[in-house]
């Protein structure tokens, strides 16, 4: 994959491919947008286009050729001169930023460039980001550090001020069914892992557009088989849960409490849809139109509205480790606002 075979990221795509041809590249760059959209997958491109032993130049913009041993070491992820850095265990600590910035500091082995690309940059705690900083302040010659994060208002405004912001939207739905369908493709194809053949034999029946609607634009959610809606049920049963006064919370972890939130966003959303224009057509996901219908009836818009603005909230406070119950309690209170107790005695 080069930077032309990203869908659905045109302006970033033009931009950095202008850069690699110019040779006019920044020092830091900060690519910012939701979870799913092709951020990371960009970054190791334009590493791949930087760094390119053949590259491939055509009206001003130049790409990788994703085929010299260059692309191919970026690809196997084994190339010198390009480094990851990750949050492990929901943070980038100081002791990887200060090796990272030993590595920029030696001249690049094989490469143009020292590349490193700092993913949920947003991750990183205090120590990291004020050690990060002074590396954008004085960077290494010949080095690219590309931050990629999906809530950039998390970073310290020094260090969002001394990056080339690049934004990245949501795709249509057409484009993710695109993505989705040349994935399926590819692991049916000859020479294709084990694994992808398992995978695919197991979604011979996947309906992509389904599967498109459900990620609102970010083809990567659904690529890792983290979609809201996937577990409709559970996400029901547990909304009648708490409108029936349980208070012992479902949720086995922080990841469990995420997902549970990204469900709720999606009901959230379909719920306005529903109120406003009556239509279940226009649901992302028409498994809800039953409750989705009923509760229409009983909600004001502008509750749908502050209930899931109050939801955000929620998620941005999961990076603090809140205590589960707080949560479950809290959330619980929302569901009564939207009135979930009526329907949920019905029966969904």
């Amino acid at each position: 994959m080069a930077l032309s075979d990203i869908l659905g990221q045109a302006k970033p795509i033009e931009l950095l491919k202008k850069s690699a041809a110019s040779g006019r590249v920044a020092s830091a760059y900060l690519f910012h947008g939701l979870s799913g959209i092709g951020k990371r997958q960009t970054a190791l491109n334009f590493a791949k286009a930087l760094n390119c032993a053949q590259p491939v130049s055509t009206a001003g913009q130049t790409d990788a050729c994703d085929a010299c041993p260059s692309c191919r070491k970026i690809n196997a992820g084994v190339h010198p001169d390009v480094i990851i850095i990750e949050p492990a265990k929901d943070v980038i600590k100081i002791d990887e930023i200060r090796q990272l910035i030993e590595t920029l500091s030696l001249s690049a082995f094989e490469g143009r460039f020292k590349i490193a690309i700092v993913d949920e940059a947003h991750l990183m705690n205090d120590r990291a980001a004020n050690a990060f900083l002074k590396c954008l302040e004085e960077p290494p010659a010949q080095s690219v550090i590309i931050l990629v994060s999906s809530s950039p208002e998390r970073l310290p405004d020094t260090v969002r001020s001394r990056c080339l912001a690049v934004a990245f939207k949501p795709l249509s739905a057409a484009q993710v069914e695109d993505i989705l369908k040349a994935r399926l493709a590819s692991d049916a194809a000859p020479g294709a892992s084990a694994r992808g053949r398992k995978k695919t034999a197991a979604a011979h029946d996947i309906d992509t557009a389904r599967l498109a609607r459900l990620s609102m634009g970010r083809p990567g959610l659904a690529l890792k088989g983290e979609l809201p809606g996937a577990g409709g049920e559970d996400f029901i049963n547990i909304l009648s849960r708490m409108a029936s006064g349980v208070t012992q919370p479902s949720w086995e972890d922080k990841a469990a409490m995420a997902s549970f939130l990204d469900q709720m966003e999606l009901f959230l959303r379909d719920l306005l849809v529903m109120k406003a224009t009556g239509q279940p057509g226009l649901l992302l996901d028409p498994e809800f139109e039953k409750p989705l219908s009923q509760l229409a009836r009983y909600v004001p818009e502008e509750v749908i509205i502050e209930t899931y603005g109050n939801m955000n909230k929620v998620r941005g406070a999961l990076v603090y480790n809140p205590n589960k119950a707080i949560i479950w309690n809290y959330m619980a209170c929302l569901a009564l606002k939207l009135n979930i107790n009526k329907i949920a005695s019905k029966g969904f």
